[in-house]
């Protein structure tokens, strides 16, 4: 099903409300029976600013994506990894690049009064 070379973002599951979003943006680089083997960088929402930082550190993760803890989206296979981008805007959280990309990864839609 996925084969080197594919891009990932992988969305941890928030288990409890006082969770923080967690994600992980990265390419495959190997994947068998729901085990995959990924490279590059966690992004974790900071308490104090609200924004999504990206941690420094280029890391090798391998993950169960079949567990059921873990959101597994495909992205385009034309994306730069390096172009990618979280922005904040009121209460949406959308992944996006300068070419016209867009992902909206917001968890709960307002509610219309």
């Amino acid at each position: 099903m996925l084969e080197s070379g594919d891009l990932l973002l992988i969305c941890y599951r928030r288990l409890f409300s006082n969770d923080e979003n967690r994600f992980f943006l990265g390419k495959v680089d190997d994947y068998q029976a729901g085990i995959v083997k990924i490279t590059g960088h966690s992004f974790l929402r900071d308490s104090v600013t609200g924004k999504m930082a990206e941690k420094s550190d280029l890391a090798t993760k391998i993950l169960s994506i079949s567990s059921g803890s873990l959101i597994v989206y495909q992205l385009p296979s034309t994306l730069m990894l390096a172009d990618l981008r979280f922005e904040q805007k009121m209460m949406q959280l959308i992944l996006l690049d300068d070419q016209g990309f867009s992902l909206d990864l917001t968890e709960k839609l307002q509610r219309q009064n």
